[in-house]
């Protein structure tokens, strides 16, 4: 082969190339093909994301106001994260439009005011930034957040999360593993703007607002939270698709029953935070002991005839949280140790339901045990929760003394194995009313009562504090904690409590999609800070340095396999010749 033909081949081998490299880009722009190799699928989008963003019909407009001249790092990771997760819907949804503004570009101070009450009232939340070092005395606002236009209508989503105990670097992977939950959150919410209800019934001792503010500040980004007190009023509930009954302490009249159970034959659902044994720590506040005596809030008979009955005991787990307790005197004040507390199970998810999977280490105080009676085939029965393996239960009446702490049981006696202290119950309940209605009914022609109800379902807990969150009273100022957040140790911060509550809402509204957005939340492996101090360098000049050595060896080999190919067409050339 003389050099013109060996010229000719090259041309034709560079022109097959490029019209393959054309080809396959052809294809990719019609075909959008990934292939994520990460543990947790962190690059893909999920099933229910994919979804919501083929049923929109209209374009969905994305302002993102995290914007300014000059951002921290962590709040660039986080606009960075925004803006991919924005072109990963747009190639599932042509309907998706974005663009990053700075909402104090204009330097007025006046014209700035009146955008940063605009963004506020709007529902998007200002964070202070601190320019220049803790010195300076300049500040920046920024607003981490996005407003959502779909059809005339706005939703605001706030990308950073305040909740959680740690640093600022946890709340930044944090807010960065959730950006698309909260997109897809507010899509949802556009697309079907129908806000369903939900009730927290008051009127019989439940915990208060305070008490619960965690738990219906978090819902309220789902769902309309009212506070609803019965008072025998027939239908109070209809409108609701489901209620929450938190620790009631005082007795339930037989009239708030029957509406209850009537709910439910409609097809309401309920989530049951019930407790028969009255105890709390407030009873051993002055005093080394207490008895646990059963509370008579005459509901036993209503959840035995759905198939629950929570038994009049309290467990104790070694698997426990601890409290503090006084060991001596230094200086005339206190010192105080945490010793393990039994009667306070730290309790892990079984993660045999979608309500409880992935679900953190969950806080429980003076729990009660819980069995499921009767076999009606039409009731199927799920337990949720349950202590571990080294529990045993202390039968009515119960002597809860602090001196346990001193000299806590053998190990051995904790031998009763798991006890169950959540269920789920689905399917059709016969009415607890049939054949008693109660008097104050009776006459009623329009009371349409119903003896079996539609498929529903119902969450039973044997512990009402498992939703309360701790209130610090700051004088007459009420300050509620976060739910899962310790009194005593910050350590002990227990994010499952909300976790399964979530959950369990979600499920009985049934908005499962919402729970497999929230089990999506990607894990981030963070640098090791000592390594980075320690060999940051060496590992910057090493990622510098090495793929250019190679790239060289790699065009230095390529030279001379060439340079080879080449004489040796050469050396045969010559022999055809002679």
């Amino acid at each position: 082969m003389d050099r013109k033909q060996l010229k000719k081949q090259h041309i034709s081998q560079l022109i097959l190339l490029l019209l393959i490299v054309a080809l396959i880009n052809f294809i990719g722009s019609i075909w959008y093909l990934r292939i994520d190799l990460t543990e947790e699928n962190r690059h893909s989008l999920s099933d229910t994301s994919i979804e919501v963003l083929k049923d929109l019909d209209d374009i969905m407009y994305v302002k993102v106001y995290l914007e300014a001249e000059e951002l921290p790092v962590d709040l660039l990771r986080l606009q960075r994260k925004i803006r991919e997760m924005l072109n990963d819907f747009r190639r599932y949804s042509p309907e998706i439009e974005y663009e990053f503004i700075n909402p104090f570009e204009v330097k007025d101070r006046e014209i700035q005011y009146k955008i940063y009450k605009q963004l506020e009232e709007k529902g998007l939340i200002p964070t202070e930034l601190q320019e220049g070092g803790p010195e300076s005395s300049r500040k920046q606002l920024v607003f981490p957040g996005a407003l959502l236009s779909y059809k005339g209508n706005e939703y605001p989503v706030n990308f950073l999360e305040n909740e959680g105990i740690g640093g600022s670097d946890k709340k930044i992977n944090k807010s960065i593993s959730r950006v698309e939950q909260k997109f897809v959150q507010g899509m949802m919410r556009l697309v079907n703007p129908e806000v369903k209800k939900i009730a927290f019934i008051e009127g019989h001792g439940e915990l208060d607002e305070y008490q619960t503010m965690d738990m219906m500040i978090s819902l309220s980004e789902y769902y309309k939270i009212e506070r609803l007190s019965i008072n025998g009023v027939l239908g109070a509930l209809d409108d609701y698709e489901a209620v929450v009954m938190a620790k009631p302490t005082q007795r339930v009249s037989e009239k708030d029953k029957f509406i209850l159970d009537q709910y439910i034959m409609n097809g309401g659902k309920v989530l049951w935070l019930i407790e028969w044994m009255g105890m709390s720590m407030d009873s051993l506040s002055n005093q080394p002991s207490s008895m646990a005596l059963i509370r008579d809030i005459n509901m036993d008979d209503i959840l035995f005839n759905y198939g629950v009955r929570i038994n009049p005991d309290l467990i104790q787990d070694l698997n426990c949280l601890s409290i503090p307790i006084t060991v001596n005197q230094r200086s005339g004040e206190p010192q105080f140790e945490p010793r393990q507390w039994y009667f306070f199970p730290a309790v892990s998810s079984e993660n045999n339901h979608i309500i409880n999977k992935t679900v953190s280490i969950i806080r429980t105080q003076f729990v009660s045990s819980i069995d499921t009676v009767g076999e009606d085939d039409n009731i199927n029965k799920t337990y949720l929760l349950k202590t571990s393996p080294y529990s045993r239960t202390l039968g009515v009446p119960v002597e809860v003394s602090l001196d346990m702490l001193r000299r806590p049981p053998l190990p051995r006696l904790f031998n009763e194995g798991k006890q169950p202290i959540a269920v789920l119950l689905e399917g059709r309940f016969e009415s607890n009313f049939d054949g008693r209605i109660p008097l104050e009914f009776v006459k009623n022609k329009d009371i349409g009562f119903k003896p079996e109800s539609k498929h529903t379902s119902q969450i039973v807990i044997s512990d009402g504090d498992m939703i309360r969150n701790y209130v610090h009273q700051r004088g007459e100022r009420k300050e509620p904690l976060q739910l899962g957040a310790d009194r005593y140790y910050s350590q002990q911060f227990t994010p499952g409590n909300k976790e399964f509550l979530m959950n369990a809402v979600n499920y009985l509204c049934g908005d499962e999609a919402l729970i497999k957005l929230r089990m999506r939340e990607i894990k981030l492996r963070l640098l090791d800070k000592g390594k980075v101090r320690e060999q940051g360098v060496f590992w910057s000049v090493f990622n510098t340095v090495v793929p250019v050595i190679i790239i060289v060896l790699l065009g230095v080999i390529l030279i001379l396999v060439r340079k080879f190919r080449y004489s040796k067409n050469v050396n045969l050339t010559q022999n055809e010749k002679e």
